[in-house]
């Protein structure tokens, strides 16, 4: 495997520098079944290539705590190979129609099959978790398995709070900032940041103290991440993200961005918000879309939002010094913080 002697500036360049080392790993464990309809399913996000964020920072954590990069590339690859899995049950769940700037797998296969394509991919990266248990081996390969299914386990929570919220909760003035960030711990924060990072950090053999300490910056940074994955959706373009735009508004998602327009509207908006998120998702027309957007835009809940990722981003950038004071300085360090501050700056 190649050695890197130089790191990249930012973590953008860290994540192009590997991932095509992970895809390939990926695909190995793709299914060979002799039907080739089948196999193509089972690939399709899987051959669109995600961002490979949260691989990256199993890969690069490993690297912080003095780890090979080598012995993080199966993890690298179950983690990545869980997102694939996740998207193409929450796409059907959601109703986007786009994914990776395509049409998303329940629109190209239908559901039914989109739903076994994701079941396969479910079996796979537990294979792929086995053998990256197996091949670090001893305390640390069993450390690591608990952690990796401690964060899936985890994540599957979240999603049941966030459907709960958005399907169960139709009252917008019934929801709280609490509730919100308790759906996104589970579902976001723990996944897409801190759990990766804290993989990496046992495969380098991180003792449990180092590795818990993580999540004081890792919660922020990852409660970061999905406020600004909650405004994307309100202001970026299919384009740039490469999926459906204003799927929040159309599935009735309490986002925080919500939560701030309620706070703030007028008796007739916040009447007619009401009635939107009321509506069942196939009931929404684009003009219940375009108004429910206007109005966070008008009542400046994108820019507290932005305000809000912001504050958490700083919040962890502080923590991170603070936990990390006992690492060296070093290239690797500093591309960590580029890793933290990625969260709020990326446009996709």
């Amino acid at each position: 495997m190649e050695e890197v002697s130089k790191f990249p500036i930012d973590f953008k360049e860290f994540i192009a520098l590997y991932k095509e080392t992970v895809y390939k790993k990926l695909c190995e464990y793709m299914p060979n079944s002799g039907s080739a309809e089948f196999d193509k399913m089972v690939r399709t996000y899987v051959d669109r290539k995600g961002q490979y964020r949260r691989p990256s920072y199993v890969l690069l954590w490993t690297q912080l705590y003095g780890g090979r990069i080598e012995d993080a590339i199966l993890p690298a690859a179950a983690q990545q190979a869980s997102e694939d899995y996740f998207l193409m049950h929450d796409d059907w769940m959601d109703g986007n129609t786009l994914r990776r700037g395509l049409p998303a797998a329940h629109l190209v296969m239908g559901p039914i099959y989109a739903i076994l394509a994701g079941d396969t991919l479910h079996v796979a990266l537990w294979r792929i978790a086995y053998d990256a248990t197996n091949k670090l081996g001893g305390n640390i390969g069993k450390r690591y398995f608990n952690k990796f299914y401690d964060m899936m386990l985890v994540t599957h929570i979240g999603q049941y709070h966030d459907i709960h919220l958005t399907y169960d909760t139709r009252d917008i003035t019934k929801f709280t900032p609490e509730d919100y960030y308790k759906s996104i711990h589970a579902k976001s924060a723990y996944y897409t940041i801190y759990g990766p990072m804290q993989c990496g950090a046992i495969i380098a053999g991180a003792d449990d103290y180092e590795v818990n300490r993580i999540a004081e910056y890792g919660i922020p940074a990852g409660n970061a991440f999905q406020i600004k994955d909650d405004i994307l959706d309100c202001s970026s373009t299919e384009e740039v993200l490469g999926k459906t735009i204003g799927t929040d508004v159309r599935a009735g998602t309490k986002t925080i961005i919500l939560w701030h327009a309620v706070q703030n509207a007028g008796t007739a908006t916040l009447e007619r918000l009401k009635k939107i998120y009321e509506m069942k998702p196939e009931e929404k027309k684009g003009s219940d879309i375009k108004f429910v957007i206007g109005a966070f835009k008008e009542l400046g809940s994108l820019e507290y939002a932005e305000r809000e990722a912001e504050r958490l981003t700083k919040e962890a950038l502080d923590k991170f010094e603070h936990v990390s004071k006992g690492i060296p300085e070093s290239a690797v360090k500093q591309l960590a913080r580029s890793g933290i501050g990625h969260t709020t700056i990326r446009k996709k």
